[in-house]
């Protein structure tokens, strides 16, 4: 059976993100820097310090097999926007070995319920164009694009 929890653990994440990094990394090595242990603990022990996070971790068998980095987001009113509540779904990762078996589903669940039982108003994320299985995985779970970043490079 999976469990879903709450996590301040910082060091099972860093383990965990070790396999999304280097992924990340492959895709993008303009952008992601390889997976760098002591830098990738530093960032999650600072996060997982601030009132504004929180994780989940999904365990099988004791296992640790993924986990979600959310964010609480306060966008202020300006002249152009209202203000919003909503929660950012910063990573979300499930090992390869778990992937289509449900567990980010049930991350994903313990966001939504998270956002719902604080009043969150919406649940926003994004997810590099290259990355197809987040793709398929966010539109079959109910997201949809409102926004789209592009870019150019300059030669």
């Amino acid at each position: 059976m999976i469990k879903i929890f709450t996590t301040k653990d910082y060091h099972l994440l860093t383990k965990l993100n070790e396999e999304i990094q280097t992924f990340h990394h492959s895709i993008q090595p303009n952008i992601f820097k390889p997976y760098n242990n002591e830098e990738v603990t530093n960032f999650f022990k600072t996060t997982l310090n601030s009132e504004n996070s929180v994780a989940y971790v999904a365990e099988f068998n004791e296992e640790a097999i993924g986990y979600i980095l959310l964010f609480k987001i306060n966008f202020l009113e300006n002249p152009f926007q209202y203000s919003r509540r909503f929660i950012l779904i910063d990573q979300i990762f499930v090992l390869n070995n778990f992937q289509g078996k449900g567990v980010g589903k049930l991350l994903l669940d313990a966001a939504i319920s998270f956002a719902k039982e604080n009043n969150f108003e919406s649940i926003e994320l994004n997810h590099w164009t290259k990355n197809e299985s987040a793709r398929n995985f966010f539109n079959k779970n109910k997201f949809e694009y409102f926004n789209e970043k592009m870019w150019r490079g300059i030669e």
